[in-house]
């Protein structure tokens, strides 16, 4: 067994200025996700849904200070018109376009409507992640805590159901998965991270940071609610990219103060066994140190 370090510790790797056209993207970014959370909210508490869709409502009304949508709004309705969901509230939809704009940090109405604009990672990286945030912290103004959570995890979970990869097909196994990760130049990434195979179908990966989530969120509060909009996802995630029988494990979390993010996929065609190596394990796992860290694997 070997430990193998992948990537590079990057500074100011969030300040990297790419182009994007903001249209173009919206839908991938924003409203597939929103347009499936208001229709799941409804489906699942729909005697609260009027309630909710004006809190969010507001809640991004009152995070912008622009109204880009005036006067333009009418372009925008061939994109709206594709979420059914959504298409019931329009006003969600102006106050949801304007955070979106807002986050991407545009300036003026002729820098989004046709063209590319350049904006930095760390823009986008929000735009991805602080409305999802938001539905939560709404959800919970709405109907508690406790159930806002319960009902935000089953959304996370029954989205990445109904939306798989369209190349899960593609999947072989987690020690070819590893193979690819390991191959090339496997020092440009930002992202740091230390991977093993633990045993036949147990692929173990530690995230020594994460330079998207982690430090795009600093700013926002609640721990938990950054957790769930950006990290309880992954459990989903990984079946829906790769198989069915592909099983995440994950004990510690750098969202949740964690010094790293403790990953193990199973592929449970192979063992059923999903118990997760102890904390002991991990502190242990750098290159070099793999008879020490396995003293710990299986305690």
């Amino acid at each position: 067994m070997k430990f193998t370090q992948t990537g590079t510790f990057k500074e100011n790797s969030l300040e990297k200025i790419i182009a994007i056209k903001p249209l173009e993207k919206i839908e991938e970014v924003l409203l597939s996700k929103l347009d499936y959370f208001i229709g799941f909210v409804a489906k699942e508490n729909s005697e609260i849904i009027t309630d909710y869709v004006k809190n969010l409502t507001e809640k991004y009304q009152g995070l912008v200070e622009k109204d880009f949508s005036k006067n333009s709004f009418g372009e925008l309705e061939k994109i709206f018109s594709k979420f059914l969901n959504l298409i019931q509230y329009p006003d969600l939809n102006k106050a949801s376009l304007n955070y979106y704009l807002h986050l991407l940090q545009i300036k003026e109405r002729g820098e989004w409507e046709t063209n590319e604009v350049e904006i930095s990672m760390k823009a986008l990286i929000q735009a991805w992640i602080y409305p999802s945030y938001y539905f939560l912290e709404a959800l919970a103004e709405t109907i508690g805590r406790e159930d806002a959570v319960k009902l935000f995890k089953r959304y996370i979970t029954n989205y990445y159901i109904d939306h798989p990869s369209p190349d899960r097909d593609k999947f072989v196994s987690l020690e070819k998965m590893l193979e690819n990760r390991l191959s090339g130049d496997t020092t440009s990434s930002e992202w740091v991270i230390v991977h093993t195979m633990l045993e036949e179908g147990k692929y173990a990966f530690k995230n020594k940071n994460c330079p998207t989530c982690v430090d795009s969120m600093k700013d926002l509060p609640d721990v938990e609610f950054k957790y769930l909009a950006c990290c309880y996802g992954d459990y989903e995630k990984f079946r829906a990219i790769y198989s069915d029988h592909i099983i995440l494990t994950m004990e510690h979390t750098l969202m949740e103060g964690d010094s790293y993010c403790s990953r193990v996929l199973h592929d449970t065609r192979i063992d059923y066994d999903l118990r997760h190596p102890p904390k002991e394990f991990w502190d242990n796992f750098k290159p070099g140190n793999e008879e020490e860290a396995m003293k710990y694997y299986k305690i």
